[in-house]
């Protein structure tokens, strides 16, 4: 195997399999009265194996503090694509704003609405924030108004929910057969007539084309549910990723102030490369150094 060349997924399932293997080594090697290993042990273990202990410590954090039984739920409700995540911990005031602007980001748009869109509630384009003392809730209309985005982020006793939903224009069903049906109807009305009078001018009788053009109405009518379905599981995708994102947004935003408070003592020094002042040759390694370094 010392010529086989491994792929980018090839290579993911090697280093998680060495992980768990060195993970069952370590246990093995404590004795069989404890089961388990520490957060410590498993720091060690992830930096034995090349990986960085820092996101051992920040999945263990968000195993904890996901709760067991609100983990992501995603459904279609008719006119309404909903995922929803439930957090054990409480955001700050700090966090919530910067929520707001994360959610500014993904979606490009902003949430300063000027005093006419203020004032008749119009928002096409841009996104309207309702904030109360345990609520905040994002609401978001793209340039068409064909589709809309709700956040809500809301403090439940001690726990924070992330609810996001997404719904069409005037509240249609995302996978009715109304919708197939109207889509339907302009193929039909445009191929008709044009079968009819190529029929007609080939046949001498419209009614060939007529109902050839009604049979290949029909026939699109699966194909275009085909091509729905898909872009519901699109929007789905585009609901769940938004919840998580917000989610692994609050632990990364909860790890950072929790770095930034450590004690002096406990924060690892950062290591400074020393860039000698004297003048070396064109072809020595110190320059080449300086010049990369600089670049």
């Amino acid at each position: 195997m010392s010529n086989r060349i491994f792929s980018e997924d090839e290579v993911q399932k090697l280093i998680k399999r060495a992980a768990e293997l060195d993970a069952k080594r370590s246990v093995a090697g404590r004795g069989s009265g404890e089961n388990g290993l520490t957060i410590e042990e498993l720091k060690a273990v992830a930096s034995e194996s090349g990986l960085d202990p820092e996101l051992i410590e920040r999945a263990a954090f968000e195993m904890e503090k996901i709760a067991p039984d609100h983990e992501e739920k995603i459904r279609v409700h008719r006119e309404e694509i909903v995922s929803e995540i439930w957090i054990d911990h409480t955001p700050d005031s700090e966090i919530m704003e910067l929520l707001v602007t994360e959610l500014n980001n993904i979606y490009g748009t902003t949430d300063d609405l000027n005093w006419w869109e203020s004032l008749w509630g119009t928002h096409q384009g841009k996104a309207k924030v309702k904030r109360t003392r345990n609520t905040t809730e994002w609401d978001y209309k793209t340039e068409t108004g064909m589709y809309s985005t709700r956040v809500l982020m809301q403090q439940r006793g001690d726990r924070f929910r992330i609810r996001v939903s997404k719904r069409q224009v005037m509240g249609m069903e995302w996978d009715g057969a109304l919708i197939s049906m109207i889509l339907v109807i302009p193929i039909a009305v445009t191929i008709i007539p044009l079968a009819g009078a190529g029929s007609f001018a080939a046949l001498g009788s419209g009614w060939f084309g007529i109902i050839a053009a009604i049979l290949l109405s029909l026939g699109s009518y699966p194909v275009i549910r085909y091509f729905l379905k898909r872009s519901v599981e699109k929007h789905k995708s585009e609901v769940s990723n938004t919840a998580r994102q917000l989610s692994e947004f609050i632990f990364q935003s909860i790890s950072w102030k929790n770095h930034k408070n450590k004690a002096p003592g406990e924060i690892r020094p950062i290591s400074e490369i020393e860039i000698p002042d004297e003048q070396e040759g064109p072809g020595s390694q110190t320059g080449k150094l300086r010049n990369n370094l600089r670049e």
